[in-house]
């Protein structure tokens, strides 16, 4: 009589080995973030430096393909934004004592939160893979940084925006969103 071990053998061998191969399988069809991949996105930005300093420093860069680039883009673009109405508009309206910059850093504000609801639904949309919605909400995003920008530069006195930094990285981070599904 055969023993009891070799009678489970028999049914779970065949099981094993199906589940490896189906793994090792899938595996190969997932092409992941190499630096080569960084590369041929990045190259084609405004910015490479930046483009490839914020891959490399973002932890989920190594699990994503060139799809999930985009939407991790989007994400780091999400976490800008957010930051920026959070943090750094506060910090500047505590400064102001200018009536016209006080005016000038709330239309940046308004136009901050409505490039994060913007943002938020293009990473929805990259989400369920609808990548024509992405690049006009990513243009609609862009805008709105620029509509800010133009706050402080389309009428006098013509200054600086206080967060030009915050705006220059948007408008990077949307290129290279742009270009990851473009």
């Amino acid at each position: 009589m055969a023993s009891p071990i070799s009678c489970k053998s028999i049914f779970l061998l065949p099981l094993i080995a199906t589940s490896l191969f189906f793994q090792v399988s899938n595996a190969t069809f997932e092409v992941k973030a190499d630096q080569a991949l960084i590369d041929s996105i990045c190259e084609q930005t405004q910015d490479v430096d930046f483009c490839k300093s914020t891959f490399n420093a973002d932890p989920r860069t190594p699990a994503a393909d060139r799809d999930g680039l985009g939407l991790l883009s989007i994400a780091i673009n999400i976490d800008v934004v957010q930051a920026t109405i959070d943090d750094t508009i506060p910090k500047i309206v505590k400064t102001l004592t200018d009536p016209v910059d006080k005016q000038r850093i709330q239309v940046c504000l308004t136009d901050y939160n409505d490039a994060l609801v913007i943002l938020k639904s293009a990473y929805t949309a990259s989400s369920e893979k609808n990548y024509k919605e992405v690049i006009g909400l990513i243009t609609d995003a862009a805008n709105k940084i620029v509509d800010c920008d133009g706050a402080y530069r389309k009428s006098p006195p013509i200054r600086e925006p206080p967060i030009s930094g915050e705006n220059d990285k948007v408008t990077k981070l949307t290129d290279i969103t742009y270009i990851c599904y473009y």
